[in-house]
């Protein structure tokens, strides 16, 4: 089965990363549960991968079931009639997001959700787009331009070239970049960067955004695609930094882990050239009901179940403890390994790409996949659900602890 489907991946679907997974002799994942993946063989697999959706886990119950209520009823949307699920929804998404963000507008995914961010830049009369070194904001070409990594961006130059990047936490760059811009200016940040390695902005170069944005009379839009929905151990990575933004993008972990959702939130004032003209943007299937289903229900368990503080307690857990293994093994190694950690947004820093393909082989070896960082290769990241056992965690130390000495 496993050599018939990389043939006809190789063929049909990517010939490149067909190949990768033969050299990685990857399984075949056939079923998920909880915080864990079930391939051919029946061996399961600790999933502290997946990018960050799932922070509820796989197959949630009560996400799963909401989202065979909606296929029963009516899965997908007319277009054309009112559709109720999209109110409920988009007023429950609001009710959990900073004060003064009072409109939600609903994507397939965080790229979508960066691309209607851009146009709202534009549409409000931003003339610029400041972006912060080791960012990541998608692939597609708007969210691309605003992408930190060379790698992908390449190919694809010419770009929108009204971006300027500056240094992360450097604030002298932010006021000169600023400067060199005439009009409104919007600014676009990760109020921690997934992709970019697991590191937190600084709140001093947060504030200076937001005020140099209020100063330009642009925009301060805030990525929480990755880092939202209580990944970080607070509902919003920006709640730590008492900022409210006038966009902010949701992606991944609003899906529950079922079926694909993402949104952007804004203020009124930010929101208003779709307010006033809603043919402006739209999305065939983005919004449809059993998408939103899965938000609502995402966002009842998120609430109901205190994830956040689930997220923080585990978080501190899991960061202690790896860090002491880490700290066991620079004792006797010369490169040495790095723990970062927000919430359950966890990097390892192994300082180098070579360093970090070892260390996702060797933990795969051990049952428990990670994600690499796609703007820092040197780090492997850990995104578990906040639903793990005693059991799963020690799975997860014993497996760290032998996979450091392999690399």
């Amino acid at each position: 089965m496993r050599s018939e489907t990389l043939e006809i991946l190789k063929a049909h679907s990517n010939r490149s990363k067909a190949r990768l997974s033969s050299l990685m002799n990857l399984p075949i994942e056939t079923s998920a549960k909880g915080a864990e993946i079930i391939d051919e063989n029946g061996q399961a697999y600790l999933d502290c991968g997946g990018f960050g959706v799932f922070i509820l886990g796989h197959r949630h119950p009560q996400v799963v079931s909401a989202v065979k209520a909606q296929i029963d009823c009516m899965p997908m949307s007319s277009r054309t009639l009112i559709n109720p699920v999209l109110a409920s929804a988009s007023k429950k998404l609001v009710d959990i997001c900073p004060d003064s963000l009072e409109y939600a507008f609903f994507t397939n995914s965080g790229a979508e959700s960066t691309e209607l961010a851009l146009k709202l830049a534009r549409a409000n009369g931003c003339e610029h787009v400041i972006a912060v070194t080791g960012s990541y904001h998608g692939k597609s070409l708007g969210a691309l331009s605003v992408t930190h990594r060379d790698e992908f961006r390449a190919p694809f130059m010419p770009l929108f070239n009204n971006v300027r990047f500056v240094e992360r936490d450097n604030v002298s760059a932010l006021e000169a970049a600023f400067d060199s811009c005439t009009g409104k200016v919007a600014f676009i940040a990760e109020p921690v960067q997934g992709e970019g390695g697991v590191y937190a902005l600084s709140y001093e170069f947060m504030h200076k955004a937001k005020a140099l944005c209020v100063q330009s009379q642009g925009l301060f839009i805030c990525d929480e695609i990755q880092s939202g929905l209580a990944r970080t151990g607070s509902m919003w990575a920006i709640d730590k930094f008492d900022i409210t933004p006038d966009v902010m993008l949701v992606g991944k972990g609003l899906s529950g882990g079922v079926v694909p959702c993402a949104a952007v939130v804004a203020t009124e004032a930010a929101f208003a050239p779709l307010n006033q003209d809603f043919m402006l943007h739209s999305s065939t299937f983005g919004g449809s009901p059993i998408a939103l289903a899965a938000a609502e229900a995402t966002i009842d368990v998120l609430v109901n179940e205190k994830v956040t503080d689930r997220v923080k307690a585990l978080g501190k857990k899991i960061a202690a403890r790896l860090t002491q293994i880490a700290e066991k093994y620079n004792t006797t190694h010369p490169q040495k390994v790095t723990i970062r950690a927000q919430g359950l947004l966890i990097g390892i820093d192994v300082q180098t790409p070579s360093r970090a393909g070892q260390l996702t082989l060797s933990l795969l070896s051990q049952h428990v996949l990670t994600s690499h960082s796609l703007s820092n290769a040197s780090t492997v990241r850990l995104t578990p659900c906040a639903f793990l056992s005693d059991q799963q965690l020690t799975h997860l130390y014993d497996a760290f602890a032998v996979a450091l000495e392999k690399i």
